[in-house]
């Protein structure tokens, strides 16, 4: 059951690290429905009484909402703690594509680079995000462990010799 509840978290979720906040915001949704005055029961009901209640961001609910009901109910009382630890554990098996960029992309690019990531290369492979300014152009990444730069200055230094004679050749005089 745990990898069934993983599979609908990574329908929704294609960066590692958002896909470990969204299990512990699950975790506060849960112990909001589960340890307050409430019937004891997710309900549908339940997110916009937790919105009411917590400080979450829109984003967030509208995470929650977006899960099916049929993903809330399978959490009882007794087994939702459990269930998230498996959940959290089974992370670690998943496949990680990490990316470093040079600025910080805009969440709908990472969603297309992430939903491209699962329709290409594995379809539960998420992504690892990481910027490095120093980069410039390009990107790097790291697919089972193997590094894949893709960067300005690794394209210049493949080329220096090339370049290096474009240059040369085009000042006064052709060459020095």
């Amino acid at each position: 059951m745990t990898k069934l509840l993983l599979e609908s978290f990574l329908q929704h979720t294609y960066v590692r690290s958002n896909l470990v906040y969204r299990i512990s915001l699950l975790t506060k949704f849960l112990n909001f429905v589960f340890f307050t005055e409430n019937d004891k029961d997710v309900k549908e009901n339940m997110i916009e009484q937790f919105a009411k209640n917590s400080r979450e961001p829109p984003k967030d609910i509208d995470f929650l909402r977006a899960l099916p009901q049929s993903f809330l109910e399978t959490f009882t009382r007794n087994s939702f703690r459990e269930e998230l630890d498996k959940m959290s554990k089974e992370l670690e098996h998943l496949s990680v594509l990490s990316i470093t960029v040079p600025i910080t992309l805009p969440f709908e690019h990472i969603e297309a680079i992430g939903q491209w990531v699962r329709n290409v290369i594995s379809h539960n492979a998420m992504l690892d995000v990481s910027v490095d300014p120093t980069i410039s152009a390009g990107c790097m990444f790291v697919w089972k462990d193997i590094l894949y730069d893709f960067s300005f200055e690794h394209y210049l230094n493949l080329h220096k010799k090339e370049i290096y004679t474009q240059i040369v050749s085009s000042l006064p005089g052709g060459h020095r």
